[in-house]
């Protein structure tokens, strides 16, 4: 078992890495504040509803295709009752993913890949304004993969929830924060002042780990001094059926280090993307987990998301 001092130095790592990376950013900032550009804006063949809630779904894909598993995550998210605005960072979206995209979505937006998910949101709100029109609005991105099961009692979880703003898990890393790749906010909250404050402050940042700081938990905490905010699958909640002693909480992300647990013993609906592109996660460990949880996803799309030799 790591000690103390081994976390605490790691700590002092990772900020001396974040301090190198902004000085770094400060230096080239005056290219990375450069907007992206808007390459495509047009509206999906789906007219939008507003008694539904809308979904802001980000995606990116260096090879610029759209995969499997997003259209499936697309399908059952319009089945589950959102309508849908695509936000794509690719380099270019064929004629023929714009079409099949057209069946799921009320609009298709292409940016230039800059400013990660936040600004691609933001630009969402931007291209379209009705979206305060809807019910409720997730703010989602092509992060994770699944559905591993319905998500249609999930999605009832969402509105029985008194927290205005519900996501799937939380983080303590840093400060306390509800992770950003599925929030769901209420009504309430996409109206408010605090919400259009939050996303016209939201600049082109250059590097991942100032988007966390300064988004993700920046959202939480705006947001939080108003609204209430809970996690669907909450690191307490977590921890109390499945005890995690090899390192303290706030070191302790679900998605990763517990995402079997949260599988077979939860259904959590997703399995984070980095778990087979950075953690090396095989596709047969990930196929006998499922097996256990009766999950019916099918694992041939994982496969387009390990790299070839």
């Amino acid at each position: 078992m790591k000690t103390s001092a081994f976390w605490h130095t790691k700590k002092i790592v990772e900020d001396l890495k974040f301090l190198r990376d902004t000085s770094v950013y400060m230096i080239t900032k005056r290219a990375a504040y450069e907007k992206p550009i808007v390459r495509y804006s047009e509206r999906g063949y789906l007219a939008p509803n507003y008694d539904r809630p809308v979904c802001f779904f980000c995606g990116y894909d260096e090879k610029n295709i759209i995969k499997k598993n997003v259209y499936r995550y697309l399908n059952e998210l319009m089945q589950a009752g959102f309508d849908i605005v695509f936000i794509s960072s690719n380099e270019i979206v064929s004629d023929a993913d714009l079409e099949k995209l057209s069946k799921f979505c009320i609009r298709i937006i292409v940016k230039e890949n800059r400013g990660y998910d936040f600004y691609g949101w933001k630009i969402g709100l931007q291209e379209y304004p009705q979206y305060h029109s809807h019910s409720a609005l997730l703010l989602a991105n092509d992060s994770v993969l699944g559905p591993l099961f319905s998500i249609h009692k999930v999605i009832a979880r969402l509105e029985n929830d008194d927290a205005d703003i519900v996501g799937m898990t939380d983080s303590l890393h840093f400060l306390p924060h509800l992770q950003s790749y599925f929030l769901y906010c209420k009504k309430s909250v996409i109206v408010s002042e605090e919400f259009t404050d939050f996303f016209s402050r939201v600049e082109v940042l250059g590097f991942k780990m100032a988007i966390v700081k300064k988004y993700e938990i920046g959202f939480s905490r705006l947001l939080g001094r108003r609204f209430k905010l809970s996690a669907l699958y909450s690191l307490d909640s977590i921890l109390n059926r499945i005890h995690c002693t090899d390192r303290p909480k706030n070191w302790i992300d679900a998605t990763v280090y517990l995402w079997k647990p949260l599988v077979t013993e939860f259904k959590f609906p997703f399995l984070k993307k980095n778990l087979l592109i950075k953690k090396g996660v095989s596709i047969e460990e990930i196929s006998e987990v499922l097996a256990r949880s009766d999950s019916n996803y099918t694992v041939d799309m994982l496969a387009e998301y390990i790299a070839s030799p």
